[in-house]
């Protein structure tokens, strides 16, 4: 259970819900609306700070805030199912599969997990780093039209049944 303070929401969990999904959706060759997406984040960091809140073993709130991300996504950009899933599964996956788990081992050797947890401008600032790398994976996929699956063809706001 982690409570955030409203500043980790404003500043880690709507720029990492905004980029991790906009670093999915570049994998599958999808540019989404940014003012929409940002619409996206704002309510998936809600949902996270409610989810963090909840007394669940570590794990079970990735895999909520996984399913809040699909039906936000299908809800507020309107796309169809064939790009909703691959897209934020693929966002989630390098987040947390290759950044958290090659970037997090290195801070936790310097900073305990409590004091990081326990100070928000930490918290923040431990977080700039990954949403630079998110950024910069973002730059590099789109100006090398770099995809791993390309589902362009199911454009946005041909939302299906």
């Amino acid at each position: 259970m982690d409570v955030m303070p409203w500043q980790a929401v404003v500043f880690v969990s709507i720029p990492e819900a905004f980029l991790i999904n906009l670093m999915g959706f570049t994998f599958v060759g999808v540019r989404p609306d940014l003012k929409k997406l940002g619409i996206f984040a704002v309510f998936q960091a809600l949902c996270s700070y409610f989810i963090r809140a909840l007394p669940f073993v570590y794990g079970v709130h990735i895999v909520l805030q996984t399913f809040t991300a699909i039906i936000l996504i299908k809800v507020i950009l309107r796309y169809r199912w064939q790009v909703v899933f691959p897209g934020v599964l693929l966002g989630f996956a390098v987040f947390l599969g290759v950044l958290d788990t090659l970037y997090l081992p290195l801070v936790m050797k310097r900073i305990p997990y409590e004091t990081v947890l326990s100070n928000v401008w930490i918290r923040i600032g431990l977080s700039v780093p990954e949403q630079l790398m998110m950024l910069v994976i973002v730059l590099l996929c789109r100006k090398y039209d770099f995809k791993v699956i390309d589902v362009s063809t199911c454009e946005e706001g041909k939302a299906d049944a």
